[in-house]
């Protein structure tokens, strides 16, 4: 009876320490609040699971894409165009494996400018909306610039992105039918396909549909100001004769098939169809194509149109529209 008495006395003072223990690290151990998960997963792409991971603090940190592919709507009719050439950028390449995402600048203030409609459906199929008023230039009348070129001088914005380390630029009115990867390769400041006339089809200047260049604050705050010097913008030119003026001997050629101008199917046939199967990116410079209509056999530029509106047709069924582009404006 005595040693049983005797155990007693030792296990509840043992006891009394254990719970006192308990409650002393009850206080002192910071609790994990209750709206944090015990744990997150992270995806892993080399076995293409996702691994526990135990604190947020240890997730690796997140990154913009070290590249972009650009274009601008400044008109909301011209967003039916930027949506085919997201669609048709992305059938021929892959984003991630790039390092790139698709960046669009927009206009939505002001006469005939891109709308909230617009926006929703330009997003679906995958660009990334930039909304910047319309640049300002000291002693430059905009209203004399040609009516369909007006807004185009926004496009300079696009050097002041330096979150990328190089961006490629490619008109709205274009279709891409190849791999882009070579344009973020191209060393020195800025490079352009040349431009194609109805009685030039080797032109020295570059034609601005298409550009990839570095981008930089201070280009950018320059160029603002040379829009200003009348030895580099005539009163009614827009971005193109300004870029080349700008840029003079300090840009190189690309070859012609990043942009592929309309021009030639037009005025120099037998190059155009010479050299079709090698085109990246297709321009229609002066024949915009009715993405949902036909041009069969009859008007100038049909064959060219109705490969357009082909494209059209399937990217309405991957995205499950009907029968026309939803976009309104």
């Amino acid at each position: 009876m005595a040693s049983s008495l005797q155990s007693k006395r030792l296990i509840l003072p043992g006891l009394a320490i254990f719970v006192v223990l308990i409650y002393l690290l009850s206080i002192l151990v910071p609790k994990r609040p209750i709206w944090q998960p015990k744990y997150i997963r992270e995806w892993d792409p080399d076995s293409n699971t996702t691994l526990p991971v135990e604190n947020f603090a240890l997730l690796p940190a997140r990154r913009s894409p070290r590249y972009a592919i650009a274009s601008s709507v400044m008109t909301a009719r011209f967003s039916q165009y930027a949506m085919m050439l997201a669609y048709t950028l992305q059938k021929h390449n892959d984003l991630a494996a790039l390092d790139a995402e698709l960046i669009l600048l927009v206009r939505t203030k002001g006469k005939d400018a891109v709308t909230p409609q617009n926006i929703t459906r330009l997003e679906q199929v995958g660009w990334k909306i930039m909304d910047e008023t319309d640049l300002d230039f000291e002693n430059v009348d905009k209203n004399l610039i040609r009516p369909y070129h007006r807004y185009n001088l926004n496009k300079l914005y696009l050097w002041s992105y330096t979150q990328y380390e190089r961006i490629v630029f490619i008109d709205a009115d274009t279709a891409c039918k190849g791999s882009i990867a070579e344009l973020f390769q191209q060393p020195g400041e800025i490079a352009g396909a040349p431009d194609v006339w109805w009685d030039i089809l080797e032109d020295t200047r570059i034609n601005s549909g298409v550009l990839t260049f570095r981008p930089s604050i201070e280009e950018f705050r320059t160029m603002v100001r040379s829009v200003s010097d009348p030895r580099l913008h005539k009163p009614n030119d827009a971005d193109q004769a300004f870029l080349n003026a700008y840029f003079k001997f300090r840009f190189h050629a690309l070859p012609y098939k990043y942009n592929y101008n309309i021009i030639m199917y037009q005025h120099h046939r037998s190059t155009w169809d010479k050299f079709w199967n090698e085109a990246v990116i297709v321009h229609f410079t002066t024949k915009k194509p009715m993405p949902t209509k036909f041009c069969r056999k009859g008007c100038h530029e049909w064959e060219p149109s109705e490969w357009y509106s082909m494209l059209c047709r399937e990217m309405l069924a991957f995205y499950g529209y009907e029968n026309e582009l939803p976009v309104l404006g």
